[in-house]
């Protein structure tokens, strides 16, 4: 059976301007996502893995091209539009977790649930930290977790509506190699309970070959795809 495509860009680009002319970031990017798949982005710094991730995700603007996402072509929604895309059918995992600092980690989870609707938030919230093995940290704040248990906190946010899609972005990138490969085996436990699909961007070799593709990226090209 024919798998859903989830992700789509035809001849992406971005560009941004500097003291020395026009830097180019990504160049005319065709990407691709199906659903249930994993996708690890490669490359060396500075050819465009990030801002693909973040471009993909709505996050930033490109400037041209098409990016379709289950269906939508997310270059021609409002920001409304776009929002509401968003919160519906993606989870977005930060290197540097993004979560609210005077807020509890039950609170840091609630948000998204609250948001797309959900019926049962706090319950739901509970749900999923106990996935993550927070069970005994919900009313703790960001800065009474350690590194790791932070970035629990930021998959359980992003896992909470079960989205069908996960963006990450170096989720390891901030930890010590123990709890990184941890959290990466948290990530794609969870990925495959919830039948998601995910693209994360990674430097880590040992990472990238758990997912079933590679797509690299050199001087904002993607030059390689491996099946």
């Amino acid at each position: 059976m024919k798998k859903k495509l989830l992700i789509q860009t035809t001849d992406l680009s971005l560009s941004f301007p500097s003291a020395s002319g026009k830097l180019q970031i990504l160049n005319s990017v065709n990407f691709s996502l199906f659903e249930e798949e994993t996708v690890a982005l490669v490359g060396p710094s500075g050819s465009g893995k990030s801002s693909l991730l973040m471009l993909l995700g709505g996050l930033e603007d490109c400037e041209s091209g098409s990016i379709i996402v289950n269906g939508s072509e997310i270059t021609k929604l409002s920001e409304d539009q776009l929002t509401n895309l968003r919160k519906k059918t993606m989870g977005i995992v930060f290197q540097s977790f993004h979560l609210i600092p005077t807020i509890t980690a039950l609170d840091n989870v609630s948000i998204p649930l609250e948001l797309a609707g959900h019926l049962n938030v706090k319950n739901r919230a509970i749900e999923i930290l106990n996935e993550v093995g927070l069970e005994k940290r919900l009313n703790h704040f960001p800065s009474q977790l350690s590194g790791g248990e932070q970035q629990r906190v930021a998959i359980a946010r992003a896992l909470a509506i079960k989205p069908k899609i996960i963006l990450a972005d170096e989720p390891t990138g901030n930890l010590d190699q123990n709890t990184g490969l941890k959290i990466i085996d948290l990530l794609f436990s969870l990925n495959k309970k919830n039948k998601s699909s995910l693209v994360i961007v990674t430097h880590s070799t040992e990472l990238a070959e758990k997912c079933q593709r590679q797509v690299k990226l050199e001087d904002g090209k993607t030059i390689e795809s491996n099946w």
